[in-house]
């Protein structure tokens, strides 16, 4: 009897050692937080418990398993504050003595080293080109403009010059998925044949994590109606009523031109669209343009405000589709060069580079 009340008693302190040897133990000692509070371990977007502990004198010991190294939180309720944290099944000890978490050190976790290496090196790179990009933006003279360009075209090369040399070191490294994330997020040009490159020259171990997961997302979402990819046809009604579709102009190059009557800077573009249809209608080429107004009569009197003299529909968004969501039309204006075989040959352009695009094409 007493050696299987011995067993029973010496059970769970050898699953807890058991599970400590195969899984994560984060050992925290942090000054300033209250005693007799939660602690939680989740997942990053906050959707399940990983593990949970309670704080005694400033200190929390959290355990458990997961199967693969990934972005988590240290969440810590009665603060409404939490803790950033890479981890995979390692022990990591993290102390500090700002109650607002500004200074913590972090030790045990190699992911969580590359985070910081990251967040040290490569986030402020990302925030100079942000900020020289503003100055070129706000500059009031051309010399102050010239200025600011040559700061951002130095700024972001090394910041992708940064980012290359940061994967090519950390192909296994789910952190190398968060800075391909992040980089898409500054990159002006939003360039998902660079993010596509980038994503594929890391391994396996590196892309099983929810940063690769959303990288993917955009990467498959960017090639919907991009360049190289066949136009999908749609019909949609016309200033009348009547039933058009893109299919009608096969033969023919047809701008596809997405905009708005109440969209600033579709109405300032519009100006460049009406010389390019009037230089080049007459050369196998026309204009197709899908407004997302709701309100038709705005529609029509801006486009006889305008002299917008060629064929016009109107995309009713719904929550289920529109064409703007089928051609992945987020911002607008927004625009398609599509070839008579149907083909988009170009995008979004902007001014004189949609002359050149036409004289180009067109002879």
């Amino acid at each position: 009897m007493k050696f299987f009340l011995v067993c029973i008693l010496t059970l769970p302190v050898f699953a807890i050692a058991q599970q400590l040897a195969d899984g994560f133990v984060i050992k925290g000692n942090i000054k300033g937080l209250p005693d007799n509070t939660f602690v939680y371990l989740t997942g990053s977007g906050n959707t399940d418990t990983l593990a949970k502990s309670t704080v005694v004198n400033g200190s929390f010991i959290l355990s458990g398993k997961v199967d693969h190294p990934d972005g988590r939180m240290i969440v810590f309720p009665a603060l409404n504050k939490r803790i950033f944290l890479f981890n995979g099944n390692e022990q990591i000890t993290i102390t500090g003595a700002d109650e607002n978490f500004g200074d913590l050190s972090f030790v045990g976790s190699p992911t969580q080293s590359d985070y910081e290496e990251f967040i040290n090196q490569i986030k402020p790179l990302g925030d100079f080109v942000a900020y020289y990009r503003q100055q070129m933006q706000m500059a009031a003279t051309p010399g102050a403009r010239d200025s600011s360009a040559i700061m951002l075209n130095t700024a972001y090369t090394l910041y992708q010059t940064s980012i290359d040399r940061f994967i090519e070191r950390r192909k296994t490294s789910p952190v190398s998925s968060l800075v391909l994330a992040y980089s898409y997020d500054v990159d002006p040009n939003k360039d998902v044949v660079l993010l596509e490159r980038r994503l594929l020259s890391l391994d396996s171990a590196a892309k099983n994590n929810v940063y690769a997961m959303g990288v993917q997302h955009v990467i498959d979402k960017g090639k919907v109606a991009s360049v190289g990819s066949r136009a999908t046809d749609f019909t949609l009604k016309d200033t009348l009523g009547k039933a058009v579709s893109l299919s009608q102009f096969k033969g023919k190059y047809v701008l596809l031109d997405f905009w708005a009557s109440w969209c600033g800077p579709c109405r300032k573009e519009n100006p460049n669209v009406v010389a390019a249809y009037h230089k080049f209608q007459n050369k196998n080429f026309t204009i197709l343009s899908v407004s997302i107004d709701t309100e038709p009569a705005n529609w029509l009197q801006a486009i006889r405000n305008d002299k917008l003299t060629w064929t016009h529909v109107i995309d009713v968004r719904t929550a289920e589709s529109s064409v703007g969501l089928m051609y992945n039309v987020e911002t607008i204006p927004q625009n398609f060069l599509i070839d008579p075989a149907g083909n988009i040959i170009a995008k979004n352009l902007r001014g004189p580079a949609l002359e050149s695009k036409l004289q180009q094409v067109l002879k």
